[in-house]
C-alpha cells in the first residue's frame, strides 16, 4: 500500500525534531506498514521502501519481559540511467527504542551468508525466535506455520551485527539496481512501542561515481511505531491475530553453527619455506577452526586477474590477514623498487582501504606473525608497537588464541553485569575534638 505525506504530527511543528516522524497505517488482516514518501527516507542510491511489522505471539517462554517482532524490510538500489552499478554496496541499520534503557536486538536476519542463488522462500519463527523455512499452513498434524515470503537472492550476500542493536547486510558480487527484501526478528523490552532506526550506506564507488553521479550517502533517521497509537502491546491475554506471527514448534533448539568469519591471507613470497608455512597456517584456521579462509594458492589453476581478484577478495573479507616477513616489511614501507607485484598490488588497496574508513579497518586488518617471524617484519603503517599485532608461539589452536579470539568475538576476559546500586558507604565517626595525632 502507497503511504501518503501528510505533514507533521497534530500539535507539532516542522523541524521541531530531528528525526523524521514516521507513521504507520493498518492495512489488512492487521498488518502494519511504513508509511513515508519514499524520498524522505534515502541515504545515496539507497531508498526504503514500506516495512511490515508482525508482532510475535505467543510469546515464547524465555522471553519473559520482552517483545518480539518479525519484520521485513524493502529497500532499492536506485542509479540514474547509464550509471554503472557499484561493485558492491551495503545498508545498515540501528535499531534503539527512545527514552529507554532496555535493549534492542535483532536475534536472526534472512539473509545473513548468501554464496549461491536461492529461491524465494517464505520463512516463519521458530519457538527460539530464529527464522526457519516455512512448509506451507502446517495442515494436519503440521507445526510449521505460513511464513513470509522473500524473494530469490543472488550472491554474495553477507550479513553483520546479527544478536546486537545494529545489522548491516552487504551485497558484492552481481549487483544490480532494484528492489531487495530482507527479514529481521527483532526483541525489544515489554512496553517499547516505537522504534528509534538511523540508516546508512556505502557503496564502492567507481570514477562515475566519484564524479557526482551518485547521491550523498548522508546517514538518514527516522521513528517507526511498533504498536497501534492506543499502546495495545504484545499482552499475553491478546493471542495471536490475523496479522501476528505466529510461533512454529521446531520441537529442537536451533544449530550451535556459530557464523564463520571470511578472512584473506595476504603474504609476501619471500622463499618456499615461508610459502608453505603460510599454507600450513591458512589450512589450520579452515580445518581446526572453522574460518571461511581464502589465500591466492587456492585459486590457481585457471588465468585470472589477480588484481580484480585482489579487490574481491580484500573488499569482501571481514579480517585481512597480512603475514609479516622480511618482504612484507620492505614492501609495506615502499622500499622494494621492482618485483613481488601481486603483493605491492594487495598493500597498495590494504592501504587506500585504511585511509578512506580507518575506524573500520584497523579492527579488520590484522598483522600476524608467525612462528620463526618478529614483530619487526610488521609494515610500519599497520604499526606494530602502537596498535596490537598477533604473535603465533606455534601452529596450533592454542598458540593461535588470541588471533582466533579476535576474529570469532570471543575476549578471553566478560565485564560482569553492573550493580543495580551504587555502594553505599557508612560515614567515618565524627573527627570533632581529635588532632592528627588523637584526641587533645
Amino acid at each position: 500500500m502507497q503511504g501518503t505525506d501528510a505533514g507533521p504530527p497534530p500539535g507539532q511543528t516542522a523541524g521541531a525534531d530531528p528525526l523524521a516522524e514516521v507513521g504507520l497505517m493498518l492495512a489488512d488482516e492487521a498488518r502494519r506498514w511504513l508509511e513515508a514518501a519514499p524520498r524522505e527516507i534515502a541515504v545515496g542510491a539507497i531508498r526504503m521502501q514500506g516495512w511490515q511489522i508482525h508482532p510475535i505471539r505467543p510469546r515464547p517462554e524465555g522471553f519473559t519481559g520482552q517483545d518480539g517482532y518479525l519484520i521485513k524490510m524493502n529497500y532499492d538500489l536506485m542509479l540514474e540511467p547509464g550509471v554503472a552499478p557499484p561493485r558492491w554496496f551495503e545498508v545498515g541499520l540501528t535499531l534503539s527504542c527512545p527514552g529507554a534503557d532496555g535493549p534492542v536486538a535483532v536475534l536472526d536476519a534472512v539473509p545473513s551468508v548468501v554464496l549461491e542463488s536461492q529461491a524465494p522462500t517464505a520463512y516463519a519463527v521458530s519457538e527460539y525466535l530464529s527464522l526457519v523455512p516455512s512448509v506451507g499452513d502446517g495442515g494436519a498434524g503440521g507445526n510449521r506455520a505460513r511464513g513470509i515470503g522473500l524473494p530469490a537472492m543472488m550472491p554474495y550476500i553477507d550479513a553483520f551485527g546479527i544478536g546486537g542493536g545494529e545489522i548491516r547486510w552487504r551485497h558484492t558480487s552481481g549487483v544490480r539496481p532494484g528492489s531487495y527484501a530482507a527479514l529481521m526478528v527483532l526483541v525489544t523490552h515489554e512496553g517499547c512501542g516505537e522504534l528509534t532506526v538511523g540508516v546508512s550506506a556505502r557503496f564502492d564507488l567507481g570514477p562515475a561515481g566519484s564524479l557526482g553521479l551518485f547521491p550523498s550517502d548522508v546517514p538518514a533517521s527516522f521513528r517507526v511505531r511498533l504498536t497501534e497509537p492506543r499502546g495495545a502491546g504484545l499482552s499475553e491475554s491478546v493471542g495471536a491475530s490475523a496479522g501476528a506471527a505466529p510461533v512454529t514448534r521446531t520441537g529442537s533448539p536451533p544449530s550451535a553453527a556459530r557464523h564463520q568469519p571470511r578472512v584473506f591471507v595476504s603474504y609476501t613470497h619471500d622463499d618456499s619455506r615461508h610459502k608453505e608455512l603460510v599454507r600450513a597456517f591458512s589450512e589450520l584456521l579452515v580445518e581446526d577452526c572453522g574460518l571461511d579462509v581464502h589465500m591466492d594458492r587456492w585459486y590457481e589453476g585457471q588465468r585470472r586477474d589477480w588484481y580484480e581478484w585482489a579487490i574481491d577478495q580484500i573488499t569482501r573479507a571481514e579480517f585481512v590477514l597480512v603475514i609479516a616477513s622480511p618482504m612484507c616489511r620492505l614492501v609495506g614501507d615502499g622500499k622494494v623498487p621492482g618485483g613481488n607485484c601481486g603483493m605491492q598490488s594487495e598493500i597498495s588497496l590494504i592501504r587506500e582501504c585504511l585511509h578512506s574508513d580507518r575506524p573500520t579497518w584497523v579492527g579488520k586488518l590484522l598483522p600476524v606473525v608467525l612462528p620463526g617471524r618478529s614483530a619487526a617484519e610488521i609494515p610500519l603503517f599497520l604499526q606494530p608497537q602502537a596498535a596490537d599485532h598477533y604473535l603465533l608461539t606455534e601452529l596450533t589452536v592454542a598458540g593461535a588464541e588470541g588471533l582466533l579470539r579476535t576474529i570469532t568475538g570471543q575476549p578471553p576476559f566478560v565485564r560482569p553485569r553492573i550493580n543495580s546500586e551504587v555502594v553505599s558507604l557508612p560515614p567515618h565517626p565524627s573527627a570533632r575534638g581529635t588532632g592528627p595525632h588523637g584526641p587533645r
